[in-house]
């Protein structure tokens, strides 16, 4: 600041002093006459208590709840974007993506659901939604029941999108809707049910006293002359042919994930196992990763060296993937331990590392799942789920052990509000199509909500960060031990009947977003089964959510 002159002022255009001068003596428009000088020093002063008054005033206004995205996308959103600013402190860009699809995922409605048994007798361990190819305008629906038969049926629908049987066998006479049992598979546990696009085929994971394996088949198409939908449901059908590839490996005991090939793959689907990740390509199962290293049941001598631990793509894989940029190419695998391992196939297996090939997630990785080129959502209990880019992970310590839980990737995005506190089989589907924003997490949550407190545990949770994981003995009671303290009483056991709930998740800033009906969601059992699909004949894709023994169905309400 220029130092006051008794006499003077400073022109701070010319950086110069002046002689005040008498208005007597200066000319009127002069800046040095002293009424000007005078006025000016008035008005500098009347700036400055302005300008104080709306600093104070600052602290004491608040954004009206309106122009909230998260308490009001729709009409928030339309009143920024006529006013041509940013809503919400900029959040979803400026293109207003993601107010789009807050106000969109806040619509969403309950539109009838598939019964198969009482919502409480059985729970939806797998499930695929299909859409029949577009000769019809009916869905198809494959699913497994508490992991035995799998069973599939058609989703008629009425003119209100609903799930409609009635309607459809008026709209369909000549069209079969009871539902249909998978033949050959009584004796086996079914795991998990895919389609593969380019193939046409259904996948079936199982586990049988002869091994594990994939049962593939496609579905027979009638006669294009006969109306109705262009597939024909049900494995029970001999003209249906219907291949078994088993994987033979005695440390391989159990199938954890199956993930069907992209177009441009060599392979038909990818799947994991107890003992790494296993391949189906030309009706062949094979490793896809090296065999585990043989385990040593018993060892005679002291001094007999202990075998060399297996990479982490060798043990017990939960979720695999493809990853975007290069589908036909690199795999992703989450696994048990927590390392989420980036695998190039045209490498060979022996020159993977784990240094260079993996990271680590801050807990197991009972998904991951390749969104957009170079992003991997991973999630697992207790209650993590994170946002990776593979392109910029965190350099790890060269001395690190990579064992520690701590040396765990840098995440882009994190989801505080995930609530899965020891569940591995909670289900979970990422909606990434274009026009919903940076995309929608349709996650299941552990917590049981059915009494007045623990209700209003599930929304501290959800208004707070996640909480560090509960322990085994603050952990909900299944249903058995709770009909077993409240005795016979079925009054007291039907109060007390656990309830467990669906979160909508926002995939650009992790936090949980207004979900319509399917924050309503009250399941007998945690879902295990979630699906984002576009049923031909509508504009949105809707959520599908295995509620129990029932898959409900949850689209935009317009």
């Amino acid at each position: 600041m220029n130092r006051e002159i008794p006499g003077f002022y400073y022109d701070t255009t010319k950086r110069k002093y002046f002689r005040i001068e008498d208005a007597r003596t200066a000319p009127s428009d002069a800046a040095w006459s002293a009424p000007n000088v005078k006025r000016r020093a008035v008005e500098a002063k009347e700036d400055e208590a302005r300008r104080e008054r709306l600093r104070r005033e600052e602290g004491r206004v608040r954004r009206a709840r309106v122009l909230s995205l998260r308490e009001g996308p729709l009409v928030g959103g339309l009143l920024g974007r006529e006013v041509g600013g940013q809503v919400g402190g900029g959040v979803g860009g400026g293109d207003g993506g993601e107010v789009v699809a807050r106000a969109w995922a806040a619509g969403l409605k309950a539109k009838g659901s598939l019964s198969w048994l009482p919502p409480r007798e059985g729970v939806i361990s797998a499930m695929w939604i299909g859409r029949s190819h577009v000769r019809s305008e009916m869905g198809l629906a494959y699913a497994v029941v508490n992991g035995a038969v799998p069973v599939a049926a058609y989703l008629p629908r009425d003119a209100d999108d609903c799930i409609n049987f009635q309607g459809g066998g008026a709209r369909y006479p000549q069209v079969d809707l009871r539902f249909r049992n998978f033949r050959g598979q009584n004796e086996r546990n079914s795991k998990a049910v895919k389609f593969h696009e380019p193939s046409s085929k259904i996948l079936v994971a199982w586990e049988g006293s002869r091994g594990i394996g994939i049962t593939h088949f496609t579905p027979r198409s009638p006669d294009p002359s006969e109306p109705g939908p262009a597939w024909v449901v049900g494995g029970d059908v001999d003209s249906v042919p219907i291949m078994d590839s088993i994987l033979v490996n005695e440390s391989a005991t159990a199938f954890n994930a199956l993930q069907p090939a992209p177009p441009a793959s060599r392979l038909t689907c990818i799947a994991g196992t107890n003992a790494g990740v296993a391949q189906l390509r030309s009706d062949n199962l094979t490793w896809l990763t090296p065999s585990p290293p043989p385990r040593h049941r018993h060892r005679h001598r002291q001094h007999t060296p202990k075998p060399n631990p297996a990479a982490p793509w060798q043990g017990d894989v939960l979720s695999v993937d493809f990853l975007g940029q290069n589908p036909a190419e690199v795999i992703l695998a989450g696994t048990r331990s927590g390392h989420v391992c980036v695998l190039d196939t045209r490498v060979p297996p022996h020159e993977w590392s784990v240094r260079s090939n993996t990271f680590r997630h801050v807990s197991s990785a009972a998904h991951v799942r390749a969104v957009g080129e170079y992003d991997v959502l991973a999630a697992g209990p207790p209650n993590a789920m994170a946002l990776y880019d593979v392109r910029y992970l965190r350099q790890r310590n060269p001395t690190a052990n990579l064992d520690d839980n701590n040396n765990a990737a840098r995440p882009i995005v994190t989801f505080p509000h995930y609530d899965n506190a020891a569940n591995i089989h909670a289900g979970l589907d990422v909606l990434t199509a274009a026009g919903y924003g940076g995309g929608i997490v349709a996650t299941a949550h552990t917590t049981d909500v059915s009494t007045p407190s623990s209700r209003a545990a599930a929304a501290a949770a959800a208004a707070a960060a996640a909480a560090p994981p509960t322990p085994a003995w603050q952990q909900p009671q299944p249903l058995q031990q709770q009909r077993r303290r409240w005795g016979r009483d079925p009054k007291k056991a039907e109060e007390h009947r656990p309830q467990y709930e669906v979160a909508l998740h926002s995939l650009r800033d992790g936090t949980r977003i207004a979900g319509g009906e399917v924050d309503g969601i009250r399941a007998p059992a945690v879902a295990q089964s979630l699906m984002w699909q576009t049923l031909p004949g509508e504009r949105h894709p809707s959520l599908f959510v295995g509620e129990g023994a029932n898959i409900g169905k949850y689209s935009f309400w317009a």
